[in-house]
């Protein structure tokens, strides 16, 4: 009776593993390619976890992932808002918004305006608040020019320095 079972458990086990019906790391690729199709084709049924599916396919870090999606979290913006921003402008643009503290309203806003906002500027909040740096292909930001040339020091009179009367004026005004 015992080798029967064995024989029967070893069978079971063994039928997936022959018709190659086991679940691949391939298979599970294949279903969040379905999933974002469908979300794709029906973008209010979007889900935080189609969110990161979509991250993912667009290469982010596992860490900037859960960075970007706890920030929404804490903002308290919903998943379709972050989808609907994903596809306006991208990925980057959106781990640099939400690492810079956007509100909910404000990433609605510059959706609904088409307008995105100064990234080089905001990628500096981003990163202070804990949006791990990226590779410098990678940047949102240009790339570094050649430091300004030094000006040469210009001899004044004595009693000649700028004289400043009050925050609102500039002695330089033509």
């Amino acid at each position: 009776m015992i080798p029967i079972l064995v024989s029967l458990a070893v069978l079971v086990l063994a039928w997936p593993v022959a018709t190659g019906s086991l679940p691949t790391a391939g298979g599970g690729r294949r279903a969040d390619a379905r999933r974002l199709r469908h979300v794709e084709r029906h973008p209010r049924e979007v889900t935080t976890a189609d969110v990161a599916r979509l991250l993912r396919v667009h290469e982010l870090p596992a860490e900037e992932v859960r960075f970007v999606l706890g920030k929404a979290d804490d903002l308290g913006v919903g998943a379709f808002t972050l989808w609907m921003w994903i596809q306006r402008f991208d990925v980057h643009a959106l781990a640099v918004a939400l690492g810079a503290d956007l509100s909910h309203a404000d990433l609605l806003r510059h959706l609904a305006d088409g307008s995105l906002p100064d990234l080089a500027e905001l990628e500096v909040f981003a990163v202070l608040n804990g949006l791990p740096r990226r590779r410098p292909d990678v940047t949102t930001h240009a790339e570094p020019t050649a430091p300004a040339p030094q000006l040469a020091a210009v001899p004044r009179e004595p009693g000649s320095g700028l004289r400043i009367e009050d925050p609102g004026t500039w002695p330089y005004a033509a």
